[in-house]
């Protein structure tokens, strides 16, 4: 897995200002019935698609549907798939198919913006993934994973919310994972065994924040750059 330095940081600093409506330059999607929310950056070189994750009660009435319903090609959590469904025709029209795109969100963003990769799978050619704190978005039984070469679930110790829903769901195998563990030491793709182990079988919801995302990212890009990889794989 090749970790590009500056898409994890934009998607980082987006995943942040979605919570803010105050977002110069963006175009801002909202539905009035789930409070769904989205923005579409056009930049010259890229376009980025950012959700905002839960932040009202509608957010997480749709957060405790958990039975699977077809969507996107896939069986996946079916109020996750409505609170997409809700926004995906208006986001569809703001989609340039041949330029670089960079789809990201935090803990109910990220589920969004994985469906809207799942969406846009084997149509667009040029699309980077990359969630903070997800949730598992699809059934363990959907057989068909995304065929994107850019794909990270950023996941931060014991962050509760990357283990729900648990009964029938799990993460997607076709996402690589970069793993902030609780003793200092970042993973690429570590074993549910050595994430367990890790986490003393504790979940903590203090480990789900944004802003403890971005303290650990930080760390970790600048060990990167100063050759302190700290990575193991």
């Amino acid at each position: 897995m090749k970790l590009d330095p500056v898409m994890l940081t934009m998607a980082c600093s987006w995943s942040m200002k979605a919570y803010n409506d105050k977002n110069k330059d963006s175009i801002k999607i909202e539905s009035a019935l789930t409070s769904t929310t989205a923005f579409v950056v056009k930049r010259k070189t890229i376009d980025i698609i950012v959700f905002r994750g839960t932040q009202q009660v509608k957010d997480w009435a749709f957060n405790l549907i958990p039975f699977p319903v077809p969507y996107a090609g896939r069986l996946c959590h079916a109020g996750f798939a409505a609170a997409h469904a809700s926004i995906w025709s208006e986001i569809e029209q703001h989609i340039d198919y041949n330029k670089r795109t960079l789809i990201c969100g935090h803990s109910l963003g990220g589920a969004l913006a994985e469906l809207t990769a799942a969406k846009l799978n084997g149509k667009h050619d040029n699309l980077h993934l990359i969630t903070f704190g997800k949730p598992n978005t699809f059934f363990k039984g959907s057989k068909k994973p995304m065929t994107l070469d850019n794909q990270i679930s950023v996941v931060n110790g014991s962050d509760a919310v990357c283990r729900v829903p648990r009964l029938c769901y799990g993460p997607s195998k076709s996402q690589d994972m970069l793993y902030f563990s609780n003793g200092g030491v970042d993973y690429i793709n570590p074993s549910k065994y050595l994430r367990k182990k890790d986490r003393g079988y504790k979940d903590r919801i203090s480990d789900h924040f944004m802003d403890g995302y971005k303290e650990r990212l930080t760390k970790f890009l600048e060990d990167q750059k100063n050759g302190k990889t700290g990575v193991d794989i």
